[in-house]
Order: C-alpha cells, then sequence, then structure tokens
C-alpha cells in the first residue's frame, strides 16, 4: 500500500491517543512508518468486541445480584484483565484473585486488601465494591 492509500477511517481512534502504525511504500518505493486513526474493518471489529464485553458484563452483574460473583469479578472483566493480570499489578497470588471474585470470601477482604486491589485497577474503594 502506499502512504497516501493508509486508512484514516477514525472512527474509534479519532478522540483518542493511540494511533495505529500501518507501513506503507514511499515515492521511491521504500518502507516507511506511516500513522493511522483507523480503518472500517478494524473499527467494526473493535466495536463488536466492546458490545460482547459489554453483554458479558451484564451476566456478571447479575451473578453477583444473585450473590454467586463478587464486584471484583465484575470490575476484571470490565477492565479487560484477568486474575493473573490483576495478580501480577497487585502483588496478591492468582490464587487469591480468584477467590475474591466469590462473594462470600469478597466480603471477608480487609480495607488494605480491597484498597490495593482498588488501586491496582486504578478505581475507588467504593467502586470497587459495587456494580454501578
Amino acid at each position: 500500500m502506499k502512504i497516501k492509500d493508509v486508512p484514516q477511517d477514525g472512527k474509534i481512534l479519532t478522540n483518542s491517543e493511540v494511533r495505529d502504525v500501518c507501513y506503507a511504500v514511499d515515492e521511491n518505493g521504500d518502507y516507511k512508518q506511516v500513522i493511522s486513526v483507523g480503518w472500517d474493518p478494524k473499527n467494526e471489529a473493535i466495536d463488536y468486541a466492546w458490545e460482547t464485553i459489554a453483554e458479558e458484563c451484564e451476566e456478571i452483574k447479575k451473578e453477583v445480584i444473585a450473590g454467586n460473583a463478587s464486584p471484583l469479578a465484575y470490575h476484571i472483566h470490565r477492565l479487560v484483565m484477568t486474575p493473573d493480570i490483576l495478580a501480577s499489578y497487585s502483588g496478591f497470588s492468582k490464587r487469591e484473585i480468584k477467590r475474591w471474585c466469590k462473594a462470600k470470601h469478597f466480603a471477608k477482604m480487609s480495607p488494605g486488601e480491597l484498597q490495593r486491589i482498588a488501586d491496582a485497577l486504578r478505581i475507588e474503594v467504593n467502586k470497587l465494591v459495587s456494580i454501578d
């Protein structure tokens, strides 16, 4: 693809600091990095992924309301994380994180543990303990 043909369909990345780096051929036939703000097929795929995540979050909310899961399980999914990732960010073990995804264990967390998890998720503790 030539530099002038690099897609600039900026639906998703326009209002963000994130940009795609594409490689295109310049007028001399050399490959160059070209910044793109996205292209329609990729935008549609990203929209679909976020819609799927939102639907899954709604299902987890139902589980939290039913008492089968904790708000932590909801926030991990909402933030597109895994227990492994949160464990590495927070310093807790993966086992602890998985345990706290169950409502009965989450209810027993100390204020210090809640704060460490909230800090790792970059949210306030009052948001961590709710699903709003």
